[in-house]
């Protein structure tokens, strides 16, 4: 499904991290290549389902990840951290956090950019006891979290929950200065 505008409130992505056994720390994983928050920062999820996304990296993020020239599909996985707003008016949590292991499925490059494929292969759990991750298989199944966020935006787009409104989130405020700016530089681009 079409990620709605909006309900995207951060994202992060790792290139090439290996993963001991299940177990990703912090330190292995490092800082991430590439951020974007609500829709700013050079990245964005186009599309998203249970077993997997799309992104769309500027050119400049592209050259960063290492996606600026065709080729072969890469190996080695890929991570993405995912913050959605959730759709629904009295959702028990507000938001849905995830840490995403995935493989490039796809890749095409478009309007001085990068669509990605990515399909889901893993999920992170914060370890409890230590500044780390456990990774679970989930490229079977998918991830019921985002199934959930999924099945909300579905209904929303059917009328059976209401539409967000498209004010302003005082709560997200520096997120919202920076979206107003990416889409201002995304239509100067175009033009």
């Amino acid at each position: 499904m079409d990620a709605p505008t909006g309900f995207l409130r951060e994202v992060a992505v790792w290139r090439d991290r290996a993963v001991a056994g299940n177990r990703l720390s912090l330190e292995e994983l490092g800082a991430p290549d590439a951020v974007g928050m609500a829709g700013g920062g050079g990245i964005a999820v186009t599309d998203v389902s249970t077993r997997g996304l799309r992104l769309r990296l500027w050119a400049d993020v592209a050259r960063r990840l290492r996606f600026e020239s065709g080729g072969a599909l890469p190996s080695g996985e890929m991570h993405v951290y995912l913050k959605l707003l959730s759709p629904a008016p009295c959702a028990e949590t507000r938001y849905c956090t995830l840490f995403l292991g995935a493989r490039v499925t796809h890749v095409e490059h478009a309007d001085g950019g990068v669509l990605l494929g990515l399909h889901i292969t893993s999920r992170g759990v914060p370890e409890k006891a230590d500044k780390a991750f456990r990774m679970f298989d989930a490229g079977r199944y998918g991830v019921k979290e985002l199934t959930r966020w999924c099945d909300e935006v579905a209904r929303m787009g059917r009328g059976i929950l209401p539409a967000p409104s498209p004010g302003l989130d005082l709560e997200h405020l520096l997120a919202e200065i920076d979206a107003v700016h990416a889409c201002g530089d995304v239509q100067a681009n175009r033009n």
